[in-house]
């Protein structure tokens, strides 16, 4: 989820222990506390300010990324200069996860060094929508696309959290499962439905393109 290949990544602890087990970040948030806490701050104050405290407390802080300017190349992380971040134009991805009803939805907000937001919002205004925590079983969802005709003899791939800013609301995104024929290369185009997750209807299906190799061994 990093935002460039110019940055370093901070490791958060959760409760005295590393909360994701599957990534090991080199580095200790408490290496750039001076800063990281004014960040980390200014992240709280626009995530209740657009959802609310119950939304915050439910987050759960996976990492800080600190990306540097290209004119500002790092390459050993030894240097202790680089942690002295008023020096530079740095920005912070703050990658969060929220959990509902086994469901893992991770999101990056970005912020200048000035602690202002300015990436896309990832979750719901509160005032627009209060009801954006209510989200339909998503075997609910799973029926609606496979009721549809196109989705005949067709696999689900995968389903997942997602939002979208115009509808101010979560969704249920469910892809088709791509099914390789052939050996070499092909060309594919699978179906990505997006399902409204307060209200179980169907907001747009979109085509993802693209091409797969597929390689097998004769005997």
């Amino acid at each position: 989820m990093s935002k460039t290949n110019n940055y370093i990544p901070f490791e958060v602890k959760y409760k005295d222990s590393i909360y994701h087990d599957s990534v090991s970040y080199p580095n200790d948030i408490n290496k750039i506390k001076k800063y990281s806490d004014f960040i980390l701050s200014k992240a709280e104050d626009y995530i209740v300010t657009r959802a609310n405290k119950s939304f915050y407390n439910k987050l759960k802080l996976y990492g800080v990324e600190v990306n540097y300017p290209e004119s500002n190349r790092i390459k050993n992380y030894d240097d202790q200069s680089l942690y002295e971040l008023s020096n530079f134009e740095v920005t912070y991805w703050i990658i969060y996860t929220y959990e509902k009803d086994k469901f893992r939805y991770a999101f990056g907000l970005e912020f200048n060094k000035d602690g202002k937001m300015i990436s896309e919002n990832k979750f719901p205004d509160y005032a627009k929508n209060k009801d954006f925590e209510n989200l339909i079983n998503p075997c609910n969802a799973l029926q609606l696309v496979e009721n549809k005709k196109r989705f005949k003899n067709k696999k689900v791939d995968f389903i997942e959290l997602n939002y979208l800013d115009e509808k101010n609301s979560f969704r249920w995104l469910i892809q088709e499962k791509l099914d390789i024929q052939k050996l070499g290369i092909s060309k594919y185009s699978l179906d990505m439905y997006y399902i409204n997750a307060n209200n179980n209807k169907l907001e747009t299906i979109n085509k993802k393109k693209g091409s797969v190799i597929a390689c097998g061994i004769k005997y």
